[in-house]
């Protein structure tokens, strides 16, 4: 095994609502460039060695008793959108900067990403839409607390080595596009910090402890992680913690294949949609049971059943950049060599700018890591003190933003807040409310003129005009709250499109700012599904249509 390596990239400067401090020094070794780059490939590399491992059992809910690749393979990696998606990103910080958010994360999302299925489809529809994230991930999502975001962590990681509460920021905005305010987002930045930490640290419950720390306690991703370690730490075995998992924390799965076995024991009836706390559980078990034992880590996952795919291309993902590429055995590379194989990003569009190989993707990933660091002032620290890894208690504030769409202007910033739903009903009046924060840097005080421009057959109360008052955001009056109300009279049109005009009174040169905001009307019963087996065992169930 390679000898213990740590590294860090401490940020000196500033960024937005962002502020960061220095390492502390203690002991701890040299972190060469040579290193960092083998364990990016070696991320990338394990990203594709448990993603085609666990591919062809995915969303199956049965028991997997496999010892290595099951299905033909020719020199190739099976595609996987855990491995697309985070390409997608890569494409949008070459185009748009470091800098870039959730808002053009989906616009890329919705643009070149061709997969329409679960949480993806519903985040699209509601880009197309108008809707901005969160209200993306969130809206009409029965699949915001499923697994989608956090096989996509690895990129920030990398480009944010060491450093988990930047990958973890980065993580966030990633995950807020298609789950919104879901379990989804707490599951992208507990693997996405465990990762950054991990270019350094190879001690598993460190680095679960670290990822935890920047998650509520109290959702049930952390809850699920933390009972994972309680029952591993009992003496449960891999039978009997998988069904501590089926009957606590169990998904929706009938329009998959279930066993017989699981069948009988009614492992089939979860909430819909309720797939991440499980599937995070199956990862924390592959690494608890593995005891760094990279085989039998990703075998456990598999044996477990679930998104097999997903569990295993983290865990080899983490090895990979615990570890270095070299860590790899050739018979697990062999058979699928080095390239990269794409199945949900458009090839049209994007062609001629997927990487290749996970060589190319690699050298891309360190240019934009060159340029994250020139652009946060990150700096090489070759001594780490292991609590600078953990987050800072104000970290969780980020959460907040889960609920609003922010909108960042020079010397303000906007935040939305549909109060529910963003739906218009006849009749029932529409409450929604913006927060301003005058985020000037000198001592200043400011009016704000206000104008809501409305639409035929909408009533806005108490007025669409009005003037407000603002200080800078420390002092007591620098975050004020309007509150407005929307009535529709007449026959309700499917969607009204609204802007809010805000524009400094005097000074900051009359700067115009524009807030776009939606509101749909939407009617229907959701009904029951009955579900049918129309064919031998091994034939999905169907929804009687």
């Amino acid at each position: 095994m390679p000898q213990q390596d740590s590294f860090n990239w401490f940020y000196c400067g500033s960024i937005a609502d962002w502020s960061f401090g220095g390492p502390a020094v203690c002991d701890g070794v040299n972190m060469k460039s040579n290193q960092y780059h083998d364990k990016v490939l070696g991320c990338w590399m394990g990203k594709n060695i448990g993603g085609t491992l666990g591919m062809p059992m995915e969303w199956e809910r049965c028991k997997n008793n496999i010892t290595y690749y099951t299905n033909e393979l020719k020199g190739e990696p099976l595609p996987n959108d855990d491995l697309d998606i985070q390409i997608l990103w890569l494409l949008a910080l070459e185009d748009k900067g470091i800098h870039i958010d959730s808002k053009v994360m989906g616009e890329y999302f919705n643009e070149f990403m061709v997969f329409t299925h679960a949480e993806y489809g519903i985040a699209k529809t509601n880009l197309r839409t108008g809707f901005l994230p969160p209200v993306t991930g969130s809206f009409n999502n029965k699949f915001k607390d499923s697994c989608g975001s956090y096989i996509r962590s690895e990129i920030w990681a990398c480009l944010f080595p060491g450093y988990p509460e930047l990958a973890a920021k980065y993580a966030f905005e990633d995950a807020i596009v298609d789950h919104g305010d879901g379990e989804g987002v707490y599951a992208e930045v507990f693997i996405a910090a465990m990762e950054s930490a991990a270019f350094y640290l190879k001690d598993i419950r460190k680095l679960i402890d670290i990822g935890l720390s920047y998650i509520p306690a109290e959702c049930a991703v952390s809850t699920g992680i933390r009972k994972a370690l309680e029952t591993f730490d009992a003496g449960m075995d891999e039978e009997e913690t998988r069904d501590y998992i089926m009957q606590n924390f169990i998904g929706h799965l009938e329009w998959h294949y279930i066993s017989e076995e699981d069948e009988k024991k009614g492992y089939g009836n979860g909430e819909m949609g309720w797939d991440v706390p499980s599937n995070i559980m199956i990862i924390i078990y592959g690494l608890l049971f593995g005891k760094g034992d990279f085989e039998k880590s990703i075998l456990t996952a598999v044996h477990y059943g679930e998104d097999t795919d997903c569990t295993a291309g983290t865990i080899a993902s983490i090895f990979g950049i615990m570890y270095g590429y070299e860590f790899f055995e050739k018979k697990w590379i062999d058979p699928i060599g080095h390239k990269i194989v794409t199945c949900s990003i458009d090839p049209f569009r994007m062609a001629g700018r997927i990487p290749a190989t996970i060589e190319d993707l690699t050298d891309r990933v360190i240019l934009l890591k060159d340029a994250a660091s020139k652009e946060f002032h990150l700096v090489l620290a070759e001594q780490m003190d292991l609590e600078v890894f953990y987050a800072k208690e104000y970290f969780k504030n980020i959460y907040d933003e889960m609920h609003t769409v922010k909108f960042e202007f020079p010397y303000l910033n906007v935040r939305l807040d549909y109060c529910g739903e963003p739906v218009i009903r006849k009749d029932e009046p529409k409450k929604i409310k913006f927060i301003l924060t005058n985020t000037s840097e000198s001592v200043t005080s400011d009016r704000v003129n206000v104008y809501l421009y409305g639409r035929d057959g909408c009533e806005i109360l108490p007025q669409n005009e009005c003037s407000v008052f603002l200080t800078m955001a420390h002092m007591g009056a620098g975050i004020k709250e309007m509150e407005y109300e929307i009535n529709a009279t007449g026959l309700l049109k499917p969607v009204y499109r609204f802007v809010a005009e805000f524009i400094y009174e005097e000074n900051k040169n009359r700067h115009v700012m524009h807030v776009p905001f939606v509101l749909v009307s939407q009617t229907g019963i959701v009904r029951e599904v009955k579900w049918e087996k129309r064919g031998p065992r091994s034939i999905n169930n169907l929804p009687r249509l």
